[in-house]
């Protein structure tokens, strides 16, 4: 490795990581305190959230430690230490994205508690990930790699190595991002299955109703959940974006590790992937409906509740993300309702109870 290369390796990986730590460590201490705060608190009690603060505090881990290994790696224990954690902060945060990808067609197409699914998600993906970094770090596989000058899997025999690094770490990653995006069409399913359901059975219950509800809304009962949709997929398309792509160069570089242009390029490039974790992921954070609506409230919680009265009363549970719509009761008043509701107008609907319940829980 030349020292051109060196200077701009050191200079690419510090100047994506530390960035992605400083946005990552100042969302997780604004976020523990809206959490804290009662008048902010019931937008963040939601498991989707928690597993969210979950999954940065380990990319936190994996930040300051990747930085570490940049600035100063040598061949010592606590290169051993640097590989270890950084392989464990890996895991546990595919897991936890893993877990926010399938939590919400667990909850809505299986009726599954997500609330008390939340400490299994959390108990599984910590066995997993301290099963695949306790045994290759044990077994001398984790430090010091000399052909590479850095802390990662030892390179001394290629072959070996590809078979660690796949069945300890590339694995459970390419597993964790198939799941997601099986999640996320599973989600879709979910609500086009809801659509067609809906259209059917929606005017035999005006038919046959008596009642005075207000006629459902005209539009795409997909497009009312348009905001949940995107949320829920950002994060299986965020994560198999930069997984597939670091995944897939480490592949390479333990198939090919010959010193070419194009091998020190792409090997740069991985590590880039890498480093850009922490950045990336913070900045999917910081757009978070719960988390950006917990702020609106912090910064301006009277006129927060003052120009929805009636939110108080419907929503003191965790509601986020706001779709409007036109209610045929309110004629020509627009209505707001919460994408996160899952309001099903008519007697179809779920309960107001049971919308918070559903909330809370997703």
């Amino acid at each position: 490795m030349s020292h051109e290369f060196a200077s701009l390796y050191v200079h690419v990986l510090v100047g994506l990581t530390i960035p992605g730590v400083a946005l990552t460590a100042t969302l997780l201490v604004i976020s523990a305190y809206a959490a804290w705060n009662p008048i902010s608190r019931k937008h963040l009690d939601r498991v989707s959230f928690r597993l969210l603060v979950y999954a940065l505090s380990a990319n936190l881990i994996f930040g300051i430690v990747y930085c570490m290994a940049t600035l100063s790696a040598s061949p010592s224990w606590t290169c051993d230490l640097i590989s270890a954690l950084m392989n464990m902060s890996l895991i546990f945060s595919a897991g936890m994205f893993l877990w926010m990808a399938i939590n919400l067609p667990l909850v809505l197409g299986q009726k599954v508690t997500g609330q008390r699914m939340e400490k299994y998600y959390v108990l599984g993906t910590s066995f997993v990930s301290l099963t695949t970094t306790v045994i290759p770090w044990a077994s001398g596989i984790l430090g010091w790699d000399v052909a590479n000058q850095s802390c990662w899997y030892r390179n001394s025999d290629p072959e070996a190595m590809f078979r660690w690094l796949f069945g300890t770490s590339t694995f459970w990653i390419l597993l964790a991002c198939i799941v997601e995006v099986g999640a996320f069409f599973t989600m879709v399913g979910y609500l086009i299955a809801y659509e067609f359901e809906s259209r059917y059975y929606r005017p035999n219950t005006q038919l046959s109703s008596n009642s005075s509800a207000s006629s459902p809304h005209p539009g795409s009962t997909i497009l009312k959940f348009r905001n949940i949709v995107l949320r829920i997929g950002l994060y299986p398309l965020v994560s198999c974006l930069i997984n597939i792509s670091a995944a897939s160069l480490d592949l390479h570089q333990w198939k090919h590790p010959e010193q070419t242009d194009l091998n020190v390029a792409l090997n740069l490039a991985d590590l880039g992937v890498y480093a850009a974790r922490p950045l990336i992921y913070g900045l999917l954070a910081a757009t978070d409906p719960s988390f950006i609506r917990a702020l609106c409230e912090l910064r301006n919680p009277v006129s927060a509740h003052s120009n929805h009265p009636n939110d108080v009363q419907r929503t003191d549970a965790c509601l986020t993300t706001v779709v409007e719509f036109a209610s045929e009761s309110d004629h020509e008043t627009v209505g707001h309702v919460r994408a996160d509701d899952l309001h099903q107008e008519g007697e179809t609907g779920p309960s107001q109870r049971e919308m918070k319940d559903i909330v809370c829980q997703i």
